[in-house]
């Protein structure tokens, strides 16, 4: 389910909706929800009452049959009313989608998008994944990052990764705590996400006295997480000394990863991500898409 308002600055979600539907033969339901009038334009077609609001209805059908015109997978537009966030979370209660597709073009950072916004009450609430999307589409996701505290959330993450895109290659990567290690030792020993295919959990580990117990503390994780052994052949394993906020941010943007996959959990009414407090500075550096797997709301802890 894709929440849009047909306007052009959904045109990158939508675009990456298409491509989903596509790639998993499946239906793509438009969700687009009537606020009010948002300014004197609105107003008077407001005031015109109802034959105004189904001329505007017939004429997004219209255009939505031209956009999907041949696209080979069926497409449903959904109208509501009220609050938005309130209204993704009722239609998405009541539908069958495995995914809601959401994003915001005016605002340059996802951390802002996030923090106190439409996002941040449906990601915190809804029982589906949350894709967040800020990049044009080019291409299938390739390159996905997931980041891990070995946590259950980040194993939440993972399998969600693997069951939606089981054709991509997987990077599980862990930022510790360490001396003056850093990414910049990392870069040099080379891509960890350029290990071969047919190698299980292949990658590389930054170097230092704890790296085997880094690497071997990864595989346990990947071990212990649900997964088809040639989704798990495709996990490379990858990790850096340092602060989160920071490496997470720019291992994504030196590794040309196309999607980052980050656990939630509701702790105490607020949202908490997989990394509690440093979550929402990894949020504000990432710069590619972003899918957001709530474990809270899929136990029923909202």
């Amino acid at each position: 389910m894709l929440a849009t308002d047909l306007s052009a600055r959904c045109d990158r979600p939508l675009e990456r909706a298409k491509a989903l539907a596509a790639q998993w033969h499946a239906q793509l339901t438009l969700l687009t929800v009537r606020e009010g009038p948002q300014v004197p334009a609105e107003v008077v077609q407001w005031l015109a009452g109802s034959e105004a609001s189904t001329e505007a209805d017939f004429a997004a059908r219209r255009d939505i049959a031209r956009e999907f015109e041949g696209a080979g997978f069926p497409v449903k537009l959904q109208f509501a009313d009220g609050d938005v966030a309130d209204a993704i979370l009722a239609a998405a209660a009541q539908s069958d989608s495995e995914l809601v597709i959401v994003g915001d073009a005016r605002i340059n950072t996802l951390g802002e998008i996030f923090l106190g916004s439409t996002v941040e009450q449906v990601a915190r609430e809804l029982a589906q994944p949350v894709l967040v999307v800020r990049q044009r589409t080019r291409a299938p996701y390739a390159r996905i990052l997931v980041p891990t505290d070995f946590s259950p959330v980040s194993q939440l993450a993972l399998e969600t990764a693997a069951r939606l895109f089981p054709d991509a290659q997987l990077i599980v990567f862990h930022v510790h705590e360490a001396g003056s290690e850093g990414l910049a030792d990392h870069a040099r020993s080379g891509d960890a996400a350029s290990g071969s295919a047919g190698s299980s959990a292949t990658g590389h580990v930054n170097g230092g006295a704890n790296a085997s117990a880094i690497k071997l503390r990864c595989e346990q994780f990947i071990d212990g997480c649900t997964l088809a052994p040639e989704v798990r052949a495709r996990i490379a394993i990858d990790s850096a000394a340092g602060t989160p906020e920071l490496l997470t941010a720019r291992y994504a943007l030196e590794h040309g990863v196309d999607l980052a996959v980050l656990g939630l959990r509701s702790q105490f009414g607020m949202l908490r991500l997989f990394m509690d407090s440093k979550g929402e500075q990894v949020l504000r550096g990432l710069d590619c898409d972003t899918l957001l797997v709530n474990m809270g709301a899929r136990d029923g802890g909202r």
